[in-house]
């Protein structure tokens, strides 16, 4: 019978473990992980708003936890995602696909969309813009909402 050797030299054994467990650490870390599409939320803005006739109002959403939105589809929609308020698809706003009540009365700040957070702006509040709200992120591996009201005062 051969005996063969089976484990290096004590001190071989101790140095080669450490760096290999140095680098799988740092490789962890450096590697950004798969994020799981049931642990993405959107975050909107929780509660009714009120705004005043005349007035604008700001909605905000983000995704949770923050991710890049830039090459997602953002929707803002009213009571139905087919209702769009406005559009943010393909790194552009799309305006033909705007209900007619809100042409000309939308703007989208997408300063922090990098982090996954956009607002919207609706000017020249009329009281038919009194009810449901919402905002869609769609990515290619997720589709998430969060949905308010707003109530309109001064009607």
């Amino acid at each position: 019978m051969v005996d063969f050797a089976v484990l290096p030299s004590f001190s071989q054994q101790v140095a080669l473990p450490r760096n290999l467990l140095f680098f799988m650490h740092l490789l962890l870390l450096l590697l950004p992980g798969e994020m799981n599409s049931e642990e993405v939320r959107v975050v909107g803005p929780g509660e009714s708003i009120l705004a005043l006739v005349g007035e604008e109002v700001e909605f905000s959403c983000h995704l949770s936890p923050y991710l890049d939105a830039e090459d997602m589809e953002i929707r803002w929609f009213r009571s139905r995602t087919s209702d769009v308020v406005h559009l943010y698809q393909g790194r552009q706003e799309l305006y033909s696909q705007q209900m007619a009540q809100f042409q000309n009365r939308t703007k989208l700040l997408k300063d922090d969309i990098m982090d996954g957070s956009v607002n919207l702006q609706l000017l020249s509040i009329i009281p038919a813009d009194e009810g449901l709200y919402g905002c869609r992120f769609l990515s290619s591996n997720f589709s998430r909402e969060a949905v308010w009201e707003l109530e309109v005062a001064g009607m």
